[in-house]
């Protein structure tokens, strides 16, 4: 019964609460001013992500010190997902929410007002945005993405050190007395990513310029594009995997794949590979499986966002070079 009406007050809260504009920088908001948590002995700091690759970096820096919950298990769309009574049940107690900002969690945002006043960090907070491209606005889709900016800037490893950043900070604002901890591992983390962004520019080298265009699910690798020389010409899903594409888009993009002579289509792990396999089975292309909005489970290579992103640019590299 205490489930049942629990859930039900869900559902009126997210049918009645206003859904929030996103500004135009970092998310949703600037990160808001943060006052230490009132922690007993030897309690952690209650922490809580949105996502995997949100938790997996968070979890770097704050290490044993805190206590960590994320809210989408592996594989979940957040396109597609619905909240479920259990993630109001672990904002409830939390210090801390870390999201991804610019619009990711649109699941999320009309729920928040029900748990109080638990700080909400985007870590992309700093990040410039880059806008969506001009194919992902197409005719009779107007109105149905939810991001006006291109949410996905964990593509480009840079980005996830400015993530560092921003949650060594709030996690040192909330629990001042690990803050040299928070610190160290920060420092340690970026190491990581500097390393994994250079390999990154030596792997894709191996790929001619002419190559380098990506046809993948929905818009998801423009930061990576940018960043490491590729260009995203085309996408199955011209606006989110929750959206359609017509019959004559199909027709379109498997046209693209022609005439450019593209040899692969990039499916992901959290989408319905159906229409992908039909545009590459039609194309006569491969079809590669990449990891994007979540990360993969026990021996799938792709257990952690620096794993992730190997196991993507490795996929990527041997199926365009």
């Amino acid at each position: 019964m205490r489930r049942a009406i629990l859930f039900l007050g869900v559902l009126v809260l997210l049918a009645g609460c206003a859904r929030p504009q996103a500004p135009s920088g970092g998310g949703e908001g600037a990160t808001p001013a943060l006052s230490p948590a009132a922690l007993g002995a030897g309690e952690k700091l209650r922490v809580v992500a949105t996502t995997t690759i949100v938790g997996d970096v968070v979890a770097q820096v704050g290490g044993d010190a805190i206590q960590l919950s994320v809210l989408l298990p592996l594989g979940a769309d957040t396109h597609t997902y619905e909240p479920r009574p259990s993630d109001l049940a672990a904002l409830s107690g939390a210090h801390v929410l870390f999201i991804n900002g610019l619009g990711l969690e649109a699941f999320l945002e009309r729920a928040l007002s029900s748990v109080g006043d638990i700080p909400v960090v985007s870590v992309s907070e700093g990040i410039r945005p880059r806008a969506l491209e001009a194919h992902e606005h197409e005719e009779g889709h107007e109105g149905e993405h939810e991001h006006e900016v291109d949410p996905h800037v964990w593509t480009d490893v840079r980005n996830v050190m400015v993530w560092v950043e921003n949650i060594q900070q709030a996690l040192s604002a909330l629990d001042p007395g690990n803050a040299s901890l928070y610190a160290a591992n920060a420092a340690a983390y970026r190491r990581e990513l500097e390393a994994l962004d250079a390999w990154i520019l030596e792997q894709v080298a191996q790929v001619p310029l002419q190559n380098r265009k990506l046809v993948t699910n929905h818009p998801t690798f423009g930061y990576f594009a940018d960043r490491y020389g590729f260009e995203q010409v085309a996408t199955v899903y011209p606006v989110s995997p929750a959206s359609e594409p017509s019959a004559r888009e199909i027709a379109e993009l498997e046209e693209t794949i022609r005439q450019f002579g593209i040899p692969a289509v990039f499916a992901e792990t959290t989408v319905n590979p159906k229409l992908a396999e039909q545009v590459a089975r039609d194309t006569g292309v491969r079809l590669v499986t990449l990891y994007t909005h979540s990360l993969g489970g026990p021996g799938s290579g792709a257990e952690s966002y620096i794993a992730m992103m190997r196991y993507n640019v490795a996929a990527i590299v041997d199926a365009l070079k």
